[in-house]
């Protein structure tokens, strides 16, 4: 089955959730969170991923992951991931408590695409004060792909990671584990990075993008993805293609955001204010723009 007609069949099965004018929904992809080694791209950018989440959550925000959330591929245990990022666990499980939680597997974190195994990994976590395994989330499921249905226009946002229609990543994801974790993983204790991967790779990622794009255009489909790191939002008359970006580049991280029946493309980075203070600061990359210019003629 080629990525074109893989994406179709996804869309066609994917789960439907309608929100109106008054809901509030963001979008974050690729967090890759690890295990507070070296080889964690996440941990240097903990600071401002928990900023805005947090932010999200007491503004009323419903939290969308759009996969690679764990990053499962590099280290295979999820028990020390959850205990060095415990903080941002349990701001995730205060919006799984109030109902504010989808989350969408990517290609690396595909192990929760086997309900027995997201009920066996991700539904706990280790206190180190109890010394207790407690439930993190009650009820809780792992999707390939949902659809976000605008009540007042009829748009519907089809949200999807986006490895699907990468050969490498889709079709070889158990060889990417073994890479990763045999050979680049100690590579980046010492500094280098993997070029194989999609935010390294300048072609690869180019030709992720545009099969997307292409794909989004060719069904006038509006399409919130991931995978390729790089955060997209498109201009008048381009395909609705949206791409959230990611939380691993070494200064800031990206977002798509809805709110009040208009979509946005966020970034979050530290700045000095004028009194020479560190802060997390939120800016608008593109828009925002009223969902209805994306409905279908």
């Amino acid at each position: 089955m080629d990525g074109k007609t893989r994406l179709l069949k996804i869309l066609h099965k994917a789960e439907r959730i309608e929100f109106t004018d008054k809901d509030k929904l963001v979008f974050f992809s690729d967090v890759h969170r690890g295990n507070n080694s070296w080889a964690d791209e996440f941990a240097q950018n903990e600071t401002i991923y928990t900023h805005a989440i947090r932010y999200y959550y007491k503004r009323g925000f419903t939290y969308v992951e759009v996969g690679d959330g764990d990053e499962l591929l590099k280290f295979k245990y999820v028990e020390p991931i959850r205990i060095a990022h415990e903080g941002v666990y349990r701001i995730l499980q205060k919006y799984n408590k109030k109902d504010r939680l989808h989350y969408i597997y990517g290609n690396h974190d595909y192990e929760y695409s086997r309900p027995e195994m997201v009920h066996k990994r991700l539904n706990s976590i280790f206190n180190p004060a109890t010394e207790e395994t407690e439930i993190l989330f009650d009820d809780f499921k792992a999707h390939e792909a949902l659809v976000f249905i605008h009540k007042e226009s009829g748009v519907e946002f089809f949200t999807v990671h986006g490895h699907q229609w990468d050969t490498l990543f889709h079709r070889m994801i158990w060889l990417n584990g073994f890479l990763l974790r045999t050979f680049w993983r100690p590579l980046q204790l010492l500094g280098l990075q993997d070029p194989g991967s999609v935010a390294q790779d300048i072609v690869s990622h180019r030709k992720v993008e545009n099969r997307l794009y292409e794909w989004s255009a060719e069904h006038n489909q509006p399409m919130i993805a991931g995978h390729t790191h790089r955060p997209r939002f498109p201009k008048k008359n381009e395909a609705p293609y949206f791409n959230t970006g990611g939380c691993v580049h070494p200064r800031w991280i990206t977002c798509i955001e809805i709110a009040e029946g208009e979509i946005a493309l966020v970034r979050w980075d530290i700045k000095v204010d004028k009194k020479g203070h560190l802060i997390v600061e939120k800016t608008y990359q593109k828009g925002p723009k009223p969902i209805q210019r994306f409905a279908q003629p």
